[in-house]
């Protein structure tokens, strides 16, 4: 049986790039730069000789001026992970919280360990260890100088030699540090409070090691939102994309994807928002490209403008993905769209960048068919579509009387 493996530093997969050193050694995706078909290579370089440019193949940067530049609608350059945190703490910011009486938990240690397991970050956890090992060494060696004090011992050693048999029970040493020569036995005290740290190390041990499985469980993000949601004539649109699968291996691909998306408006009122499609049965890798609409002409839909009452003022829109991985294990992710034009001044720059919702912009287009330069043919050769990763997170805003814009929609 012949097996076709997926491909490998060709076509823009597991590609080599000079400024992305690990990632390139490693595997891992990083920009795969122009793609130059083949085909068409000559002809390239032909044109980029005509022109004077040493730059093969077309631009993957398309800069869009604005007459004016405003930074609370500007586009993405850039893909910017802090987008997808920085979202988080708008709520908090608009809404405070009061109360003097009632604790809603069910245990201070079980919200102590969702916050080591959830919400702590990696530093915090590998500094807090460091610290709390730390600190429990130097105390053993003060309790042990303490009772050598207490027992009378009139050779009692200082407490740096304390702190050595601490480093020693915890085994962060080894015995040479005291030069393999004999030495006074330790008394009946000592050695259980030497026995009784050993037992407390241990067991921090085993609680931190619970921690890192119950973390590394934890499923990695696996799919992608774009940074911002537009809505025009045409709709509301919102695009997704699988991540970490550049083989197009099974390993990688989503199963049974199930969307829903759901606004709020300034006044705390949630809105059903229906998709014109929010099932599949399988999504692939970062070629295929899910755009997301809701219907924007339904009676129903907040920002219709025949709406009885007329369109909602929507705050924030709420995206989420339900699927399965390759194991059967659940995957869950979501994004949290806030509209900058219906928040105060100083919250949208605290906050900013944060995933937007920007009306009159549509999507920057990100397929192209290849074709020839001079000619406009077709290449007769596969592939013959390129998608352009990096206008995933691109919008471009519409002037008025341009196709799909709104009058009367928020475009400040």
């Amino acid at each position: 049986m012949v097996v076709h493996k997926a491909l490998r530093g060709k076509n823009g997969y597991r590609m080599w790039n000079s400024q992305h050193l690990l990632r390139s050694l490693v595997g891992l995706p990083v920009p795969p730069k122009a793609f130059i078909h083949p085909e068409i290579r000559d002809a390239l370089l032909e044109e980029a000789a005509r022109k004077g440019s040493g730059k093969v193949g077309p631009s993957s940067v398309e800069v869009v001026e604005d007459d004016v530049v405003d930074e609370v609608m500007a586009g993405r350059r850039v893909f910017d992970p802090d987008i997808y945190y920085n979202c988080d703490g708008i709520t908090a910011e608009e809404v405070a919280l009061e109360g003097d009486e009632s604790v809603y938990s069910f245990g201070t240690a079980e919200d102590l360990w969702f916050l080591l397991v959830n919400e702590a970050s990696w530093t915090t956890l590998i500094v807090g260890e460091i610290v709390l090992e730390a600190s429990m060494i130097l105390f053993c060696g003060v309790l042990l100088t303490i009772v050598a004090a207490l027992e009378g011992v009139d050779h009692a050693e200082t407490l740096g030699s304390k702190v050595l048999l601490s480093l020693t029970t915890v085994r962060l040493s080894t015995d040479s540090i005291y030069g393999w020569q004999q030495g006074k036995p330790s008394s009946t005290t000592e050695i259980a409070v030497l026995a009784l740290f050993g037992w407390i190390h241990w067991l921090i041990l085993s609680v931190a090691a619970a921690l890192i499985v119950a973390r590394a469980l934890r499923p990695p993000t696996s799919g992608l939102f774009s940074p911002d949601m537009v809505v025009n004539e045409s709709g509301a649109q919102v695009r997704f994309m699988v991540l970490r699968n550049q083989l197009q291996t099974k390993l990688g691909f989503l199963y049974n994807l199930e969307f829903h998306m759901q606004g709020m408006t300034a006044g705390g009122q949630t809105v059903d928002m229906a998709l014109l499609r929010s099932k599949y049965a399988m999504w692939l890798n970062q070629n295929n490209i899910i755009t997301l609409r809701h219907d924007i002409s339904h009676p129903d839909s907040p920002y219709c403008p025949t709406r009885e009452g007329g369109p909602l003022t929507m705050s924030t829109v709420f995206v989420t993905l339900t699927a399965l991985d390759c194991d059967g294990n659940s995957v869950l992710e979501s994004i949290i769209y806030s509209d900058p034009t219906n928040m105060s001044p100083s919250t949208e720059a605290k906050f900013r960048p944060f995933p937007r919702i920007l009306h009159n912009h549509k999507f920057e287009d990100m397929y192209r068919m290849v074709r020839h330069p001079e000619t406009g043919e077709l290449v007769k050769t596969t592939p013959q579509f390129v998608c352009n990763l990096d206008n995933f997170i691109k919008v471009v805003p519409l002037k008025p009387g341009e196709a799909g814009y709104t009058i009367g929609a928020s475009n400040k």
